[in-house]
C-alpha cells in the first residue's frame, strides 16, 4: 500500500482569499470553511498533472515496495471519483503511462471506489482469474472548488467541495499465505442519493445541483455502519472490535470523528483521520491513512486494521486487514 501527496499545498485562508477575489459581490465569511469542516490545508497537484499522473506516482511506489515490475501485473484497476476524460476509462491512460500491457478497467463509487476495487480484486484473485492486480487511484479534487460564488446559499452548498485535495494511492494484490484481507462488508442506502451531489459541468439544475446535506448523510451512515459492523463481528472471521489496533475512516468533516467514535464505540486513541492536515482526498483517503500509519510505525506486523468507508450514494464499506 502506497500513497502520493503533492508537495504544494494551499491553506484555507489562502483559498478564501481566492474566492473573495473572484466574488466581488459577496463578502466571504472568513474562517467559516475551517470552522465547519476542520480542513486547514489541502494538497495541489503540479501544473499539467491529471488524476492519472497521481495514480501513476502512487503505483510506482507500490510496485517498488512489493518488489514487482509493471510487467508482473496482469490486471490494472483505476478506482477514484476523479477521471481524466469521460471516455476512455482512465485506467487505459494510467496503463499507457506505466507501460502496462494487461486488461484494465475503472471502478467508480464516489469515495468508496478504492474499497470496492479491493473487493473486486480480492474476489478475482480467489477465483484464479488473475494472479497479480494493481489497484490505483488518483484524486484531483482541488479543481472542483467553486471560486466564484453569488451569495451565502451558493457558498454553503459548495462547502464540501472546498475540502477537496489532490492525492494518489495504490496497492499490489496477489495470493499469499499471510492473512492480508480478512473480511469485507458493503451496504448502500440509495434512496438517500440526493443528500450528496456533485453534478457534471453544465448540469447544475434541478436534482443535479451541487449540494451536501451533511446531517442527512450522517443519519444514513449511522444506519449502514451498524449493519456492517454487526455483520463483521458476528460472522466466522472471529473479529472483535477490541482486537483492532487502528481504525481508518474517511470523513467529510473533521468534527464527524467524535460522532463516529461515540456511535461506533471506537476509542478515539485508535481512530486515525487525515482530513484536517491533508484535506478530503476522497477514494485515496483510506489507503493514504494506512500508508501513513505504516510509515509512522503506528501499525506493525500482525496488527489488525479496519478501514471504514463513507461515500455519497449513500454507501458504506468496512474492510478488515491483517498487516
Amino acid at each position: 500500500m502506497s500513497a502520493h501527496l503533492p508537495e504544494a499545498r494551499i491553506s484555507t485562508p489562502d483559498l478564501e482569499a481566492e474566492i473573495a477575489a473572484a466574488s466581488p459581490d459577496f463578502d466571504i465569511p472568513r474562517g467559516m470553511i475551517e470552522r465547519l469542516t476542520g480542513v486547514a490545508f489541502r494538497h495541489v497537484r503540479p501544473a499539467g498533472w491529471e488524476a492519472s499522473d497521481l495514480a501513476v506516482a502512487a503505483a510506482a511506489k507500490a510496485l517498488t515496495k512489493a518488489d514487482r515490475d509493471i510487467t508482473d501485473v496482469d490486471l490494472l484497476i483505476f478506482a477514484a471519483m476523479s477521471m481524466d476524460v469521460l471516455e476512455p476509462a482512465t485506467a487505459h491512460i494510467v496503463a499507457a503511462k506505466l507501460g502496462a500491457d494487461c486488461p484494465v478497467f475503472d471502478v467508480k463509487n464516489a469515495c468508496n471506489s478504492f474499497l470496492n476495487a479491493l473487493e473486486i480484486g480480492d474476489s478475482l484473485i480467489k477465483t484464479g482469474a488473475y494472479r497479480r492486480i494493481l489497484v490505483c487511484c488518483g484524486e484531483s479534487l482541488t479543481q472542483m472548488a467553486r471560486r466564484t460564488v453569488a451569495g451565502p446559499r451558493e457558498f454553503i452548498s459548495s462547502m464540501t467541495a472546498y475540502t477537496g485535495s489532490d492525492a494518489g494511492a495504490a496497492v499490489v494484490l496477489e495470493p499469499s499465505d499471510q492473512p492480508g484481507i480478512l473480511a469485507l462488508r458493503f451496504s448502500a442506502l440509495s434512496t438517500a442519493w440526493e443528500s450528496g451531489v456533485l453534478p457534471l459541468p453544465g448540469r447544475e439544475q434541478g436534482c443535479y445541483r451541487q449540494r451536501f446535506d451533511v446531517a442527512g448523510m450522517r443519519t444514513a451512515f449511522h444506519e449502514l455502519h451498524d449493519r456492517n459492523i454487526d455483520q463483521l463481528t458476528e460472522d466466522a472471521t472471529g473479529i472483535t472490535l477490541s482486537d483492532v489496533s487502528l481504525f481508518c475512516a474517511h470523513l467529510a468533516a473533521a468534527h464527524l470523528a467524535l460522532d463516529l467514535c461515540e456511535k461506533g464505540g471506537i476509542p478515539q486513541s485508535r481512530l486515525t483521520t487525515t482530513i484536517a492536515s491533508h484535506g478530503n482526498t476522497a477514494a485515496a483517503t483510506l489507503p493514504l491513512q494506512l500508508d501513513l500509519a505504516l510509515r509512522e510505525d503506528r501499525l506493525g506486523h500482525g496488527d489488525l486494521a479496519v478501514l471504514l468507508g463513507h461515500a455519497s450514494g449513500i454507501s458504506h464499506g468496512v474492510l478488515a486487514v491483517r498487516i
